[in-house]
């Protein structure tokens, strides 16, 4: 009986040495600022600086080595950070008011970065998996960015400029690239990938341009760009090594392509007279 109670009192304060390797710091200047931080595990690392009225940020963090920075500055901004895994990283910068971000990183060394400037910016990110990496910046007003990563060494990147553009963005496999650039109001692109090395490009300038994809297979490539309003562009490539080009410029373009086997190639280029 006596080897047991000692061997617990060795366990638990083995558990509260372990659990101080943790190290949290909060600075908060304004009015009305709420913060909390929950750390469980080892060496995890959350810094939360928040500046302005009534800016909410919420820290959990489960695991070893995982590190999170908030920066939030002006009115009424939220950011919820989840870590569970080992040498996950995740920084948020938001300026303005009303921006909501949701980070929510499961697994090993996935990184995670999101700015807003502006108002009523949603950016949302989750990750699963291993070395997976995103990026969201959002500047303006009311845009909308998601990314859902599933795998290992996937890469999303989404940069918004306007308002109320939407984003949203799909990997379920290894090493896959989706890169989104909407410059203007009204903007939406939805990109699937699932399998492994597909990439896509999107870029649109203008208004209520819109443009999907869905990449099944292995090193399918997409381009698609998007100059001017009410242009409309469709991408289906299942298979291996299909590349699709896409260029629309002017009003109201419309382009279809499905690609289905392997090494299949595609120009679409269109303009207004």
């Amino acid at each position: 009986m006596k080897k047991v109670i000692l061997s617990a009192l060795a366990l638990l304060v083995a558990t509260v040495g372990f659990a101080q390797f943790n190290d949290s710091d909060v600075l908060q200047v304004g009015v009305l600022n709420n913060s909390e931080v929950d750390q469980t595990g080892f060496m995890n690392d959350s810094d939360v600086f928040q500046l302005g009225l009534a800016n909410d940020s919420d820290v959990d963090q489960l695991g070893a080595f995982n590190t999170s920075d908030v920066d939030q500055r002006g009115r009424f901004n939220e950011s919820d950070v989840l870590q569970v895994g080992a040498g996950n990283w995740s920084d948020v910068d938001q300026r303005g008011r009303r921006n909501v971000s949701n980070v929510d990183q499961g697994g090993i060394l996935n990184l995670s970065q999101v700015y807003q400037q502006g108002r009523r910016n949603d950016a949302n990110v989750y990750q699963r998996g291993i070395l997976n990496g995103s990026g969201i910046y959002q500047f303006g007003r009311r845009n909308d960015a998601d990314h859902i990563q599933l795998g290992g060494l996937n890469l999303s990147g989404t940069l918004q400029e306007g308002r109320r553009n939407d984003t949203y963005a799909l990997q379920v496999g290894v090493g896959n690239i989706a890169l989104a650039h909407q410059l203007g109001r009204r903007n939406t692109n939805t990109t699937l990938q699932f399998g492994l090395g597909n990439w896509s490009v999107t870029d649109q300038h203008g208004r209520n341009n819109d443009s999907d994809k869905l990449q099944i297979g292995i090193g399918n490539g997409d381009w698609t760009e998007q100059y001017g309003r009410w242009n409309d562009s469709d991408v289906l490539q299942a298979g291996f090594f299909n590349g699709s080009y896409v260029h629309q410029h002017g009003l109201g373009h419309m382009s279809t392509v499905i690609q289905l086997g392997a090494g299949n190639t595609s120009s679409v280029v269109q303009h207004n007279l």
